[in-house]
């Protein structure tokens, strides 16, 4: 061997030892998309103060549960309901006792800013030529919220009218904003969220307490995986410090049930499942 490959084969082999133990030091953290947007933020504060990087990838409750089952690594998850979370609990993923609450979600209409099409209740939703997205309800939990306040509030003629408008099911929360943004749909059932995470682009109508079934509420959890206990378990409580907690209050998230309840007009369940009926899978 030449001296230049001796040289090369040595780089190599000291990258080869530092690689692992600098992946060590970087968190690796499951997301739900519907809380991307501060995440993003709450990640890099607390990137900044620790020096501690993290990586993440978002998806919907589906696209997340299958990441965790699939590939058995990781530090931290985050999922948009304590049902969700008890999910992975069952198969092991969780550490016990490491479950925080986070930001509160409720659902709500999410129109284009300005509303040019002037909507303002569930059943304006149906109209004709009305564009509207909800989430995939098998796989996404604001979906599965989308069906239930469907079902359970309009007629079935005004059913058969909204089914007829959707004009895409979205993969994630993200997506379904995006569809809003280039004013590809009208409306969306989204979370109030939604127009925390653009302003100047999104409205959210409320939807009447009547037509809201149940809730959601951020939990984060240590990964029963982690191979950085200490990082993982400082990250945890960053998450709940009132630093976070601002951050998910000024993307319209709710820091405490009280002030979801009080949004809404009414108390509603946290969490929770509901079976979707037939009529709404495969689509």
């Amino acid at each position: 061997m030449t001296r230049i490959g001796r040289l090369t084969a040595l780089v190599f082999f000291v990258l080869a030892i530092i690689g692992p133990a600098q992946a060590k030091e970087k968190l690796m953290v499951f997301c739900g998309a519907g809380f991307k947007m501060p995440m993003e933020e709450v990640i890099t504060a607390f990137t900044k103060q620790s020096g501690t990087a993290i990586d993440v990838s978002y998806g919907s409750v589906g696209t997340v549960l299958s990441q965790v089952s699939f590939s058995r690594q990781g530090d931290v998850v985050v999922v948009p309901s304590p049902d969700t979370m008890e999910k992975a609990r069952a198969k092991g993923h969780i550490a016990p006792g490491s479950t925080r609450d986070l930001g509160y979600v409720v659902p709500s209409i999410n129109v284009q800013k300005g509303n040019p099409k002037g909507i303002r209740t569930l059943a304006d939703m149906a109209r004709p030529g009305i564009r509207v997205a909800i989430a995939n309800p098998e796989t996404v939990f604001v979906g599965m919220l989308a069906v239930e306040i469907v079902d359970k509030s309009l007629s079935p003629q005004e059913k058969s009218a909204f089914k007829k408008n959707i004009a895409t099911y979205a993969e994630d929360f993200g997506k379904m904003a995006s569809y809003l943004i280039l004013k590809q749909v009208d409306a969306v059932i989204g979370f109030s969220s939604m127009s925390g995470w653009y302003p100047d682009k999104i409205d959210t109508v409320k939807l009447a307490s009547t037509e809201i079934q149940r809730i959601g509420v951020g939990q984060a959890a240590l990964l029963s995986y982690t191979k950085n206990r200490p990082a993982a378990d400082q990250f945890l409580g960053f998450l709940n410090s009132p630093q976070a907690q601002d951050i998910f209050r000024k993307y319209h998230y709710f820091g405490t049930l009280a002030e979801a309840t009080a949004w809404i007009g009414a108390k509603k369940p946290v969490g929770g499942e509901y079976r979707i009926p037939a009529d709404w899978i495969g689509k």
